[in-house]
């Protein structure tokens, strides 16, 4: 394939951002102007802030290695594509992360295809590896190591950033709330008086489901909004009509509503001085530790799959499936034959 350097950026006003009929879209202006187009065919056409934040992070990922490749990403083909997909293996990325990349690269061709730009899709069959279940084995934290993870909170002289902190973890580690959910929680999204606490999922249209926090999770969240409303001089940041939960400390953003970003700073600081920080490891393992250690507790899939709110009980499954591999050594009854044996030899 002949190498294209990318192009530089269009001037201003070279195509009609809005423009009815495409074809006044060239390649160039698309690849740098994607998100005025691509909204329109992610999401059923109403794709939220985060998702049009995460597939501009990765599209813009895959344009730079363009660049450095010297090629046009509209000029792309199926075995340039593989190549950057082994390259996202080569650097370590987890395979949850790289199968969220191609789903936004797959969304910035087919949108390239449906205006007239392109006309086969090359990320249409590169997918990510396949699931390692010793990855997923060890994406997961004991009871006791997430109490270690608390206790190096604890250490935290100021009670709204030990709370604040605190609360995060129980709500993601014992709860079992995703990132983005931690973020969006605002405190209108509490009934006190019944204990439940309605979670603004991800890519939700609306839609609000209930969790009924454990009375531990309760008491931390009614300290931290007692800790938040009483530091001296400070007003909390409205967010339209609602009051975020989950604070920032941040001088540009005190008070305010804290980012997905800022969220993930806080628990690896905490993993890093825990000493359980690994290589990959995000907010999603304390999710996933929820689950793990839920159904080792229960041993009831259902249950596990009401507090993850997973719509796919396969999902769920993967919790059992491990748990019980590594609690259940089948093979254990083939070395108790070969002992059964060795005993009879002996004693003939």
């Amino acid at each position: 394939m002949p190498q294209q350097n990318l192009p530089a950026a269009p001037r201003a006003g070279s195509a009609p951002a809005l423009a009815m009929d495409p074809s006044l879209i060239d390649p160039d202006y698309y690849v740098h102007h994607f998100m005025e187009f691509m909204p329109r065919y992610i999401a059923h056409g109403n794709p939220s802030k985060d998702t049009r934040d995460n597939y501009t992070a990765c599209i813009k990922h895959f344009i730079d290695w363009c660049a450095e490749k010297k090629m046009h990403p509209l000029a792309v083909t199926d075995y340039p594509m593989r190549i950057y997909r082994e390259t996202l293996v080569q650097k370590g990325y987890r395979r949850t992360y790289i199968h969220f990349i191609l789903v936004a690269l797959r969304a910035f061709f087919h949108t390239a295809k449906m205006m007239g730009l392109i006309k086969e899709n090359p990320c249409a069959d590169i997918s990510a590896p396949p699931v390692d279940m010793n990855e997923f084995i060890i994406s997961a934290y004991t009871p006791e190591q997430l109490r270690e993870i608390r206790d190096v909170f604890s250490g935290e002289p100021d009670d709204f950033l030990r709370l604040r902190n605190t609360v995060i973890l129980y709500l993601m580690a014992i709860e079992g709330l995703r990132n983005v959910e931690v973020h969006r929680a605002c405190r209108e999204d509490i009934d006190w008086t019944n204990n439940v606490m309605y979670i603004r999922g991800k890519g939700s249209r609306g839609r609000m489901d209930p969790i009924f926090p454990c009375d531990q999770t309760m008491e931390y969240l009614k300290q931290y909004v007692a800790a938040a409303d009483a530091i001296p001089g400070k007003k909390i940041k409205k967010d339209g009509n609602l009051t975020p939960l989950i604070l920032s400390d941040s001088n540009r953003n005190e008070l305010g509503r804290i980012s997905r970003a800022g969220l993930r700073w806080i628990m690896n600081k905490a993993l890093e001085a825990a000493n359980l920080k690994n290589l990959g490891f995000s907010c999603h393992v304390l999710r996933h530790s929820c689950g793990t250690n839920l159904y080792q507790k229960t041993k009831d899939l259902r249950l596990v799959q009401d507090t993850l709110r997973h719509r796919d009980p396969k999902v769920t499954a993967r919790y059992a499936h491990v748990v019980n591999r590594l609690s259940h050594r089948a093979t254990s009854a083939l070395a108790d034959m070969m002992d059964v044996s060795t005993e009879k030899e002996t004693k003939d």
